[in-house]
């Protein structure tokens, strides 16, 4: 074991580098710079997708310096560190071109604790296809079997039906309700929150 993670991981296996991850229809893969032209003419700019996004959506900058900020999110070594992936359809005709239909993201919350938060938005053309439960899915292996999580958790807005539906798929249970927490352009927003433990994740999948 390092210094670096005996020193500044906590209880969490870190630090911990970004790359791609496969699974049966997917890939995640870190976001980069050719993401910006697809995102901003894409979901992120679909008022119907990012009415209900916890942070980035609210966040007046121009689409191409917030998705710089977000390229460099690509290690966790320490509380507040984050990664982003591009969720990529994979191609079923024996083609390279694989199209993104949305991201995931997974941020350490408290290295001491154990604890990390997920996230995700897709487009809207793919929900009720199984995608976002095979990208958390894949997200919540790298939390609780590579970097040790003791609970993972979501936060979302409470009227976003769909993701609260996901967290279910997920087995995650709602934790709270935080009524009125967040003020979004003048209108004050509920928030809940759902968390998975290491041990409920175990019993799930063994």
């Amino acid at each position: 074991m390092t210094s670096e993670t005996t020193t500044g991981a906590g209880l969490l296996a870190l630090p911990f580098e970004t790359r791609p991850i496969a699974t049966e229809r997917l890939r995640l893969r870190p976001l980069t710079r050719a993401d910006i032209e697809h995102r901003s003419e894409n979901y992120q700019r679909r008022t119907d997708v990012v009415r209900y996004l916890r942070w980035e959506v609210h966040d007046h900058d121009e689409p191409a310096r917030n998705l710089e900020k977000r390229i460099a999110l690509d290690r966790l070594a320490t509380d507040g560190d984050g990664l982003i992936f591009a969720v990529e359809l994979c191609a079923t005709d024996g083609s390279t071109e694989h199209r993104v239909i949305g991201d995931v993201s997974l941020f350490v919350k408290s290295t001491h604790d154990a604890q990390v938060e997920v996230g995700w938005v897709f487009h809207p053309a793919v929900h009720g296809r199984g995608y976002a439960t095979e990208a958390v899915t894949a997200l919540l292996g790298i939390a609780f079997r590579e970097l040790g999580a003791h609970r993972v958790y979501a936060e979302l807005d409470a009227a976003n039906e769909a993701s609260a539906r996901l967290c279910e798929i997920l087995g995650m249970t709602r934790e709270a309700l935080l009524r009125e927490r967040d003020n979004i352009d003048g209108e004050w927003h509920d928030v809940a929150i759902f968390g998975l433990l290491d041990r409920e994740f175990a019993t799930a999948r063994s």
